[in-house]
């Protein structure tokens, strides 16, 4: 027999971001759990307050199997009279039978052994559960967790309240961490009355009815057209804002819509300003008409009795104090001035025994001066973005907002006399990006200045040995060495990946040196670390070239791929990543086409036969076989071929494809109608695999082949 399992789990509000990865975390553990228990589809819902799991055709025991096993020689576990021995007995203990159950069989290799008949399974599943769910509640993911009581039980997301488990109608008797399973759940905190749900679909039934939708899509699309219905009751722009609706989506269990207003004269404020305050401390929706920030909102709220107009006018009123804060703020920034904000940067430290954010301008100065011509910089637009880029960090708009470090320092930046557009603009991309898939420096000053930032912070962590850990980063340097690898994309750049890193290092060694080394305490653990630049540079370019290639495997390129253009520089320093990208890209496009696994199969086989070869440089017309002279001048030609595509300014990698492709016939043709290794012919042999390396080689030059699978 088969029927309906129910598993929800009751806790306080989680925190929007825990959610999704707490609810597969359950979803995954009970299905784990019920491995050899036939069942059907499985369904999850989730909101703030309760995580749930309900399976249809859910068997009532695990299934039971019957299978052989084999132990030790049949003459060690009986004597002989026939009688077990230790061994015997030892071996029908373990396997849980009697040892009056154990016969004797024959194998091809090891002859008499002894074996038992052993059943397996059978465990009812009301049984599965009463003994593992608690184990599945413990393992569920949460990057922080929490204890409550005592402080000494379950460490969760947020204080576990209550542990639903209902199979086929009826409460599966257990608990989990001091909580016994119940049957009853219970609605909106409005509307606390329990209910008894006894499948997943009187589950949702019962909820709806309190006010309560579990299903995540469901009241995704509910959110999604209460904005669509504001927008249109107030002859706005469509309201598209994927990752504040997700957000929202993990705040309410019972979508409700109103809209709000604010003074229309707060719109002389940044609109930036006005829309981080509302989206990122309020999670209210703004309204834009025609492109422009409105005074109108949208508060997708949680109370279905609530008054409209009162939730609109108390959310207003929040808005309001907050913008004539900012307001206040803006005002008294303008007096101080940036300068005076500047000279306070003395007093903040960036990091433990690497100087403090007065430092980093001048720093960032030097490195930026450095990679200015790589990305089309103005140098001195850099350099002076440089001196004010951390200037803003002690003003009081961003002690209030710190979301908008950096667009703060341009606003200033730009009511400053004799500070470049160019450089205002480079303060506010500097940050950029943020993180994965966020906007990238638009400028060359700001892709610059940004490059400098990332590399400085790489430089001085590394240096005093504050590398990632598995799983941590505090510091931030996966996201930075994130950043460096995508501009350096996004602007093109063609030098080689340990150049870079060497500017960067050497400008930060030289500021060191240049504050009187020794002397100076704010670079203690730098000076201390006796930093071997050469290594710190060796240890960054690999972690870049990590950075790249976890980047192109979560875009869904081939790592295997990816490791084979990574190979084709005999030092990592060497390699130009726009180069490596493209010929990436390129490859794994071409992936699965016939020439291409065609031409794997060969590669692979060339690879293989001049293993420890080196290449031979033999003209074409050496060679006395017309098969062997016809490789040696396509090997010729190729080479020329990659010379021109790969050197291109742009790089031409689909024609660098096209002319390794052109060489299977002759590489085919080689191998049809030569003996390579031929016992008679030693002298041949060695001028036959020295072509075959030296086509090796120059196969090389696009991508190792050999490290491509061709599964």
């Amino acid at each position: 027999m088969s029927a309906s399992l129910l598993i929800e789990l009751r806790v306080e509000e989680l925190p929007a971001g825990m959610c999704r990865v707490a609810l597969a975390g359950l979803r995954d553990g009970v299905v784990a759990l019920l491995e050899g228990v036939e069942h059907g589809a499985v369904r999850v819902f989730a909101t703030p307050r309760r995580l749930a799991v309900a399976i249809d055709g859910v068997a009532g025991a695990r299934a039971s199997v019957e299978t052989e096993v084999t132990g030790p020689a049949a003459d060690k576990a009986f004597d002989a009279d026939g009688r077990p021995t230790k061994v015997a007995e030892g071996f029908a203990r373990g396997k849980g039978v009697d040892v009056s159950a154990l016969y004797t069989v024959e194998l091809p290799k090891r002859g008499a052994v002894i074996a038992a008949r052993v059943r397996e399974g059978g465990e009812r599943t009301v049984d599965l559960l009463a003994a593992g769910l608690a184990d599945v509640i413990a393992r569920i993911p949460f990057g922080k967790t929490m204890t409550w009581g005592d402080g000494t039980g379950l460490a969760f997301g947020r204080p576990l309240r209550g542990v639903l488990v209902v199979f086929a109608g009826e409460v599966v008797a257990g608990e989990a961490h001091g909580l016994p399973f119940t049957g009853e759940t219970v609605g909106h905190r409005l509307y606390p009355d329990p209910v008894a749900p006894i499948d997943g679909d009187t589950y949702l039934h019962a909820l709806r009815s309190r006010f309560v939708e579990p299903d995540i899509d469901v009241r995704a699309g509910r959110i999604r057209s209460l904005l669509d219905e504001a927008a249109s009751e107030l002859g706005a722009d469509r309201i598209d804002d994927p990752d504040l609706a997700e957000e929202v989506l993990w705040l309410v269990e019972w979508p409700v819509g109103v809209l709000g207003r604010f003074d229309a004269a707060l719109l002389e404020l940044p609109p930036r300003l006005l829309v981080t305050s509302m989206r990122v401390h309020q999670r209210y929706f703004p309204v834009h008409r025609a492109g422009a920030l409105t005074e109108d909102f949208v508060v997708i709220g949680n109370n279905p009795d609530a008054d409209p107009a009162v939730v609109a006018e108390g959310n207003a009123r929040v808005l309001r104090a907050r913008f004539h804060d900012a307001r206040f703020f803006l005002a008294e920034d303008r007096r101080t001035g940036l300068a005076a904000y500047r000279e306070r940067l003395g007093s903040m430290r960036w990091i433990r025994g690497l100087g403090t954010m007065a430092d980093k301008g001048p720093r960032l100065g030097a490195i930026a001066a450095r990679l200015a011509p790589l990305v089309g910089a103005d140098e001195g637009a850099v350099a002076q973005g440089a001196a004010w880029c951390k200037a803003d960090l002690t003003s009081q708009m961003v002690g209030e907002f710190p979301e908008l470090q950096g667009h703060i320092g341009r606003l200033y930046a730009e009511g400053t006399p004799g500070i470049d557009p160019r450089a205002a603009r480079a303060i506010e991309e500097h940050y950029l990006p943020r993180g994965q898939g966020d906007l990238l420096p638009a400028s060359p000053e700001g892709a610059a200045l940004a490059l400098a930032e990332r590399l400085d912070s790489l430089v001085g962590c590394f240096g005093i040995g504050l590398e990632p850990a598995r799983g941590g980063d505090p510091q931030g340097l996966r996201r930075a060495a994130n950043g460096v690898v995508s501009i350096l994309l996004d602007r093109g750049v063609r030098a080689p990946v340990g150049s870079v890193v060497a500017q960067a290092v050497d400008a930060f060694a030289d500021f060191v040196r240049d504050l009187g080394g020794a002397a100076d305490p704010a670079f203690d653990k730098w000076i201390a670390a006796r930093v071997d630049v050469e290594d710190l540079a060796g240890r960054l370019v690999r972690f870049l070239l990590a950075r790249y290639r976890a980047a192109a495997s979560d875009a869904g390129l081939g790592v295997d791929v990816c490791d084979a253009v990574l190979a084709t520089a005999v030092e990592p320093a060497a390699l130009d990543l726009v180069r490596i990208d493209a010929v990436v890209r390129a490859l794994s496009a071409r992936r699965g086409s016939e020439a291409f696994e065609a031409l794997l199969q060969l590669a692979k086989r060339v690879s293989n036969i001049t293993r420890d070869v080196a290449a031979g440089s033999a003209a074409p017309d050496a060679f006395p076989v017309g098969a062997e002279r016809d490789l040696a001048a396509a090997a010729d030609a190729l080479g020329g071929a990659l010379d021109r595509t790969l050197g291109a300014a742009v790089p031409d990698v689909e024609g660098a494809i096209d002319a390794v492709l052109a060489i299977r016939s002759q590489v085919a043709t080689f191998f049809d109608d030569v003996l390579v290794q031929d016992p008679d012919d030693p002298a041949g042999t060695a001028r036959r695999l020295a072509l075959l390396a030296r086509l090796r080689d120059t196969l090389g030059r696009l991508a190792d082949f050999s490290r491509i699978s061709t599964r």
